[in-house]
């Protein structure tokens, strides 16, 4: 009997399973089963999710594989549906499976000659890289500024008749762990404030922060050195919210390496125990390395994930100056991406300015960034050991011998981290919208030297969120979200782990169709972030 068009097809896109397409019609559904007879046919309809000529793959990977066939790729594929054939048609490909980072999707790799293939099978929603992550801060600076908690109008909550310190909420730092011995994280009954310690770096065995990055972002958030036995500190270097609870999520190893399927496999777990921790906020220091749109992305899918179950997630915007938010999850439109400011001068450190470095701009799907501002030069804060990699890089940094100053948007980040813990402190009924539609609507629009003016130049005020006396308003209204939380039939699963505790009730469901993806503007730059340099305010 002679092959039917469909099967020639079909070989050449599939030679490892020259019948597959027998069991593919027979166990598809009905919508797969007509699209094939009017393929046949000529009359050319569309597939559900896409033509199968067409691979679903990030443009950028694309073209490196192309340039680079022998070399090995480590990629995210996202199934549809589910469906386990993805991995039978990655083990036909020779590509070997790393592990699961969701229900939907996985982390394998395989050969750059084969991406394109494996992009276009039919289980296939989409293959992006696993990509490098990068944290946001260590601009380089030279002078202190211990202010940042006065500057955002933190410090006056904590005493009062009903103080706001955070206490009650948790907040969980995705990062690089934290030094967990420190007497920072002591509370008034001795205990420790960190409540839970995870790991998922593939590049390290250990809970401990041995980079101290994490420490120091979390310093920023609840440390408090009231409890220190070295009197000359005590009570010196307090963070935004200094009784709150610490929940310490592991994704980077002692060199700060990371991963984006580590960072995804992290925010999972903190979405599966919000309930358990009391886990409000969630503060991500980190960018990935490879720009895309957050309309596609599996790391803007993860935060948004985690913002439709009820946790506050601040992002750092990262430190590359105009044009340049274009890597998520700063680019999420849901997300509060957070840019850094700098004291205009050093006899002046509360009048706040933009850094010359801080990220800003608009993202590949339109949305102007940051969605505020807060402190992030000369910031203070727990050193996590004398043999940590900051400390040995930055030895000249090092204040009373336990703490260290950096710059970068990593450390802005965690300042609205901690008041967004005063704000649900304060009024645990509000909704995620709701605190980021009083941040963004009761900050201090900051006098800018950029060329144009930038919306999100806005200095968060603590004070004034915690005690807004009318009903506030709901943010990211019509907004549609990430293509990875579509599934068949226009089907959303963005829940996890039990109920949502969000008020969720604005997403503009229509337009969140899988056929609108623009795969095409994926913008295929890079940033290095670690060697901006920041230039010194006078």
């Amino acid at each position: 009997m002679p092959q039917s068009s469909i099967s020639r097809w079909f070989d050449r896109c599939f030679p490892a399973s020259p019948r597959a397409v027998w069991n593919f019609r027979k166990n598809y559904t009905l919508l797969s089963f007509l699209t094939l007879v009017a393929l046949a046919a000529g009359i050319g309809a569309p597939w559900a999710y896409a033509a199968p000529a067409e691979s679903r793959v990030l443009p950028q990977l694309q073209r490196e594989a192309a340039a680079s066939p022998n070399q090995t790729f480590r990629v995210l594929i996202t199934r549809i549906n589910r469906d386990s054939r993805a991995d039978s048609a990655l083990d036909a490909l020779g590509g070997t499976k790393i592990g699961e980072v969701t229900a939907e999707t996985f982390v394998a790799t395989l050969p750059g000659r084969v991406i394109a293939r494996l992009g276009s099978h039919p289980t296939v929603k989409y293959v992006a890289p696993d990509a490098v992550m990068i944290k946001t801060g260590v601009v380089d600076s030279s002078r202190l500024s211990p202010v940042y908690p006065r500057t955002v109008r933190a410090a006056q909550l904590w005493s009062g008749i009903r103080p706001l310190t955070g206490a009650g909420v948790g907040v969980a730092v995705v990062d690089t762990g934290i030094r967990a011995e420190l007497p920072d994280w002591r509370s008034a009954s001795g205990t420790s404030r960190i409540v839970a310690a995870v790991e998922f770096s593939t590049t390290s065995a250990s809970l401990s922060d041995y980079n101290g990055h994490g420490t120091h972002v979390a310093g920023i958030i609840g440390g408090n050195s009231w409890y220190s036995a070295n009197l000359a500190v005590r009570g010196k270097y307090i963070g935004i919210a200094p009784e709150a609870n610490l929940i310490s999520v592991k994704v980077a190893g002692d060199n700060g390496m990371s991963y984006l399927s580590d960072v995804v496999r992290g925010i999972e777990w903190v979405i599966a125990n919000r309930q358990i921790y009391n886990i409000r906020v969630m503060n991500l220091s980190l960018i990935s390395s490879v720009a895309e749109s957050a309309r596609t992305s599996i790391l803007a899918a993860a935060v948004e994930r985690a913002w439709f179950n009820g946790i506050f997630v601040t992002v750092a915007a990262g430190n590359s100056g105009p044009n340049s938010l274009q890597y998520p999850p700063a680019n999420d439109p849901f997300v509060l991406t957070i840019g850094a400011t700098g004291p205009e001068s050093a006899t002046n450190p509360s009048n706040q300015v933009l850094a010359p470095w801080s990220s800003y701009g608009t993202t590949q799907d339109g949305f102007s960034k940051p969605d505020a501002v807060a402190p992030g030069r000369y910031i203070t804060s727990v050193l996590a050991a004398g043999e940590s990699s900051l400390a040995r890089s930055f030895p000249q940094r090092i204040v009373d011998g336990s703490y260290l100053w950096m710059s970068g948007t990593s450390m802005s980040a965690p300042v609205v981290a901690g008041v967004a813990a005063l704000a649900f402190q304060a009024h645990p009924e509000w909704t995620n919208d709701q605190v980021k539609w009083l941040i963004q609507n009761t900050s201090t629009a900051l006098s800018s030297t950029t060329p144009a003016p930038v919306p999100g130049i806005k200095l968060i005020n603590a004070a004034a969120i915690v005690s807004y006396a009318g009903t506030p308003g709901v943010a990211n209204q019509g907004i549609a979200i990430n293509q990875q939380l579509i599934g068949p039939n226009g089907a959303t699963s963005y829940t996890a782990s039990g109920s949502s505790t969000a008020s969720w009730s604005t997403a503009s469901w229509s337009t969140a169709s899988w056929s609108t993806a623009s795969w095409s503007t994926a913008n295929s730059s890079t940033a290095s972030w670690g060697t901006s340099t920041e230039q010194n305010i006078e």
